[in-house]
């Protein structure tokens, strides 16, 4: 088979997503390590975990600002971070643990299709049906992904953000709808099953030439 030529940006993005997805691996083994770790609870009682907060939150304080020689009042409203459980209950952890290993799951699938796609690409396999169909695996990995990320944060919201309490900081309902998960999911459904029928219509040109 005659080699492709391929342009400059392909080959970027082919070797990019080469290497990324060796370091995403190392990611995987990690989690991996890291929730053995928590099963065993070999880490001991002082862990600190961080976990990022799906809901937003009201600052009840409020501060100043200097400007043009006069000071204006402000207050937080609608902000997010991250939540620090100092000395991590070890039951939480792992549960936190699992959530962490199911989405780095989900993330290496998308990985693997993506590399597959990219690599049929960067050898010259752009319009084919196999091809095609990993762009839909990797829309179908998004509404998975989409998914959990609501199913996550809603279960977060309503057994551990519901029941925090703090002096100045107030924690509303509002956690994020992940919309643009979906949003880029539909767009490659349907840009697969656009190609999909030039292929069809490729294929049916060339039995009636």
């Amino acid at each position: 088979m005659k080699k492709v030529k391929q342009p400059l940006s392909i080959k970027i993005i082919y070797w990019f997503t080469q290497i990324t997805f060796w370091i995403f691996v190392l990611v995987f083994i990690a989690a991996i390590a890291i929730n053995i770790a928590l099963l065993t609870e070999s880490l001991g009682d002082t862990m600190q975990l961080h976990a990022g907060l799906p809901v937003e939150v009201n600052y009840t304080e409020k501060g100043s600002l200097m400007v043009y020689g006069e000071i204006q009042e402000v207050e937080f409203v609608e902000a997010i971070g991250k939540l620090h459980l100092i000395n991590t209950n070890p039951q939480l952890a792992k549960w936190f643990g699992a959530a962490m290993m199911a989405v780095v799951i989900i993330f290496l699938y998308i990985f693997i299709m993506f590399k597959r796609f990219i690599g049929n690409v960067y050898r010259g396999f752009v319009f084919e049906r196999f091809n095609i169909r990993m762009l839909k695996n990797i829309a179908y990995g998004l509404v998975v992904l989409w998914f959990f990320s609501v199913i996550y944060s809603a279960l977060f919201y309503y057994f551990i953000a519901k029941e925090l309490v703090f002096e100045h900081l107030e924690i509303t309902s509002k956690y994020d709808s992940f919309g643009i998960l979906l949003v880029v999911a539909l767009f490659l459904w349907v840009l697969s099953h656009i190609f999909m029928n030039g292929v069809r219509l490729q294929e049916e040109q060339k039995l009636t030439v």
